[in-house]
Order: C-alpha cells, then sequence, then structure tokens
C-alpha cells in the first residue's frame, strides 16, 4: 500500500487524473477507440512518474501507482465514462479547450512539484554537505520534477503521432517545471517544511504555464 502523508496522494491524484482528463480529450479528437484512450490517458498519467522512479532506483520501488493501484482503476473508470457517455463528452466539448489546458495546466504543476519533493526525500541523505554536493542535489530536484511531469505530455503526443507540443518554442513548459522545481528544492535546503515548498512549486509552476497559454490565446 501507499504510504505517505495525505496531502501527497490527493495532489498526485489530482495530478494524474487531470492528465488523464486532457490525454482524453486530445485522443478522442484522434477518433480513438476505448481501449485507446484508456491506453493514452494510463501512459500520459503515469509516465513521467514511472520513468521517474526508475532513474531514482531501488529506494523509489514499487512503482507509485503499484503501490497504489487505485489510480489504475480511476483513468480507466474515467476513461469509459468519457468514451461511451455522450452527455459527459457534449459536456466538456461546450469548454473542450478550456478544460483541456486547465488540466494541463494542473496536472504539469502537481505532478512536478511532487517529483522534486520525492527527489529530494530521497536523494538529501546521500548528498554531502559541501556546496558542490547540494549544488548537484538542488539540480537533480529540478531534472526529476520536469521530466516526472513532462515527460507524461510527450508519450502522448508520440502515442498520437504529433510532435511534441512540450518541445515546441515558446511554450515555456520544461522552462516553467524548472523553475518551479528549483525553487521547491530551494526551499527544502533552507529547512522549509515540505507542504509550504511544495505549495510554492506548485504555484510558481501553474502560474507561469498559465501566463503562458493566456498570452498565446490573447496574441
Amino acid at each position: 500500500m501507499r504510504s505517505g502523508p495525505a496531502w501527497f496522494i490527493y495532489l498526485e491524484t489530482l495530478g494524474i487524473l487531470s492528465f488523464a482528463i486532457n490525454a482524453m480529450i486530445v485522443a478522442k479528437a484522434k477518433n480513438l477507440s476505448t481501449l485507446g484512450i484508456f491506453i493514452c490517458a494510463f501512459a500520459t498519467a503515469l509516465g513521467g512518474g514511472t520513468l521517474r522512479d526508475i532513474m531514482l532506483g531501488p529506494a523509489a520501488q514499487p512503482f507509485f501507482w503499484v503501490a497504489f493501484p487505485f489510480y489504475i482503476v480511476a483513468i480507466f473508470v474515467v476513461a469509459v465514462a468519457y468514451a461511451n457517455l455522450d452527455l459527459l463528452r457534449t459536456a466538456i466539448a461546450r469548454r473542450d479547450t478550456l478544460v483541456k489546458e486547465t488540466a494541463e495546466a494542473l496536472a504539469l504543476a502537481s505532478l512536478g512539484a511532487l517529483g522534486a519533493a520525492k527527489a529530494f526525500t530521497l536523494l538529501s541523505p546521500v548528498v554531502g554537505s559541501g556546496f558542490m554536493s547540494m549544488l548537484q542535489l538542488w539540480i537533480l530536484c529540478a531534472f526529476f520534477g520536469a521530466i516526472s511531469a513532462a515527460f507524461g505530455s510527450i508519450l502522448r503526443d508520440v502515442l498520437l503521432n504529433e510532435f511534441p507540443s512540450a518541445l515546441r518554442p515558446g511554450v515555456f513548459v520544461l522552462e516553467a517545471l524548472f523553475v518551479g522545481s528549483a525553487v521547491l528544492a530551494a526551499l527544502r535546503m533552507a529547512d522549509v517544511s515540505q507542504p509550504v515548498a511544495v505549495l510554492a512549486g506548485f504555484l510558481i509552476t501553474l502560474v507561469i504555464r498559465a501566463a503562458v497559454v493566456w498570452r498565446a490565446k490573447t496574441a
């Protein structure tokens, strides 16, 4: 079973379901089957965290969704409902772009912050106390936070035969994730409590991403 504070699981659930919803909207536009929508949602929502846990090694395993298989069930239920309930698809379609962009922004912000927090928790006990060691930890936390969130969107686009939107110029997905994760790591190094640091990283990433999307819509 999954261990850890309840707020961590709640925030992780928000990110995973937000990414799943975003992926389902994109996949449905490609006219995929229910199975195709589920696979796309599963890969998008859980892919980044899985890569993070692989790279962090045995201390990060079993994979977070293996320790808490509720995520698989939740993604499956939401995917089947979205693929087969016209009423649900129609309700979302009225605000298709808004729902899709909001879901992606929430997913990136929450999963990025939690990825950086998990990396800090697992890596800080094994690094030294010198300046270079702390600098390396700060860089690694920023990297793992970014990869935890961005890799899911890259998988989504690859599965749907699209050029990854996170890698397009001017979208600032990776930049927002690196900044938010780096701030989180810096706060943790300054002995700020984990919930406060995670909230700060989450909000910074969310604000940057929202500002970029808003600018693109009004340009």
